[in-house]
């Protein structure tokens, strides 16, 4: 299914990155992920060739490799493509972001790489969800893979800009809510948390826990988490006014509810509420003393999010700008990502394919 959009504002850098063989053949992907421990990531059949039954179309796309950025959710998915299409194996290994998180990263067999291949596969980070759009919409990249639709601010520059964005889901991802372990509740109504974050309920014990307060953290404008707050869950109802809770990265709202992994004194918020998506919480940060709360009596995990049993189910989206050459790798890369190849890489990567 495509949707044809607009789009966005303010600049950042450009994405694709390392990769790596995956862990022996005999271990498949878990089909089911905790949402109380940390996971790791899935371990697949080594893949350090390109598919045989497609050469022509990755072999061109490896020829002129478009300028890619994206979410900072969506950075293993955009290695492991890369990885894919350019022939180079990979592996789970530390993030350049953090050393508590976890990143797509090349594999032992991977120091013979060409320096100008290693440089366009690794040397690049993610600009995030709004400056990724920004980006494309700038000229300054090709293709992204975000974890939503563009905002209506997004949309406005991208008119603003003459520009038209082609948007198509390539892959299935989910809006969660973070809790610590120790909080006693596991499940919460979508109403009740509309309800918590526009303050008509301030305290756990209104909902079955423990503590007077509720610590209601929040994502900043326009990043890709806060606009599905407002998109799925809020519905146009205001959200509290508490700029002293807004978190500006993925990393925070773990971090503040867990406490910072590097730091063993810090435990973390019991009283604290957040949100983030599946696949960041699951498998490029998963932590300890963080669970993922049920909605409407589900929880989200890889099955529920395929069936769209769980209501919080969003898309991963590749997007370029609408009117590019049908041959230009752009195009190429968003098609393929759509085969039973793509698909595959996808589900290698942890994601959940569309199909």
């Amino acid at each position: 299914m495509r949707k044809t959009l607009l789009f966005c504002v303010v600049p950042l850098a450009l994405l694709i990155a390392g990769c790596a063989q995956s862990a022996p053949a005999s271990t498949p992907p878990p089909a089911e992920i905790p949402t109380s421990s940390p996971t790791e990531p899935p371990a697949l059949a080594p893949t350090d060739a390109r598919p045989a039954d497609e050469p022509s179309t990755l072999q061109a796309i490896a020829r002129e490799y478009p300028r890619v950025d994206g979410s900072t959710s969506a950075n293993p998915l955009q290695r492991v493509v890369a990885c894919k299409i350019l022939g180079v194996p990979w592996m789970w290994g530390g993030s350049i972001f953090d050393d508590t998180t976890r990143a797509v990263v090349p594999d032992e067999s991977s120091q013979n790489v060409p320096p100008d291949l290693a440089e366009m596969i690794y040397g690049m980070v993610p600009s995030g969800t709004h400056g990724s759009y920004v980006k494309l919409i700038e000229g300054d990249a090709d293709f992204i893979l975000v974890a939503r639709s563009p905002s209506g601010d997004e949309l406005q520059a991208a008119d603003d800009n003459g520009v038209v964005l082609d948007v198509t889901a390539v892959a299935l991802d989910a809006f969660v809510f973070l809790a610590h372990v120790d909080n006693p509740v596991d499940e919460l109504a979508l109403a009740t948390i509309r309800d918590i974050y526009s303050g008509k309920i301030t305290a756990w014990t209104e909902v079955g826990g423990i503590g007077e307060g509720i610590h209601t953290y929040q994502r900043n404008p326009n990043s890709g988490s806060q606009e599905l707050m407002e998109k799925l869950v809020m519905r146009g109802t205001p959200m509290i006014e508490s700029p002293e809770m807004i978190l500006e990265t993925m990393m925070g709202p773990i971090n503040v509810i867990g406490g910072h992994l590097r730091n063993p004194e810090d435990v973390g918020d019991v009283l604290g509420i957040g949100y983030s998506v599946y696949y960041y919480a699951a498998f490029i940060y998963p932590h300890e003393r963080i669970k993922l709360i049920g909605i409407d009596g589900v929880r989200p995990t890889s099955d529920d999010i395929a069936s769209r049993a769980y209501p919080l189910t969003t898309e991963v989206y590749a997007v370029i700008r609408e009117g590019m050459p049908e041959d230009s790798t752009a195009v190429l890369l968003r098609d393929w990502l759509l085969t039973e190849q793509g698909q595959a890489a996808i589900q290698e990567s942890g994601y959940v394919p569309l199909r």
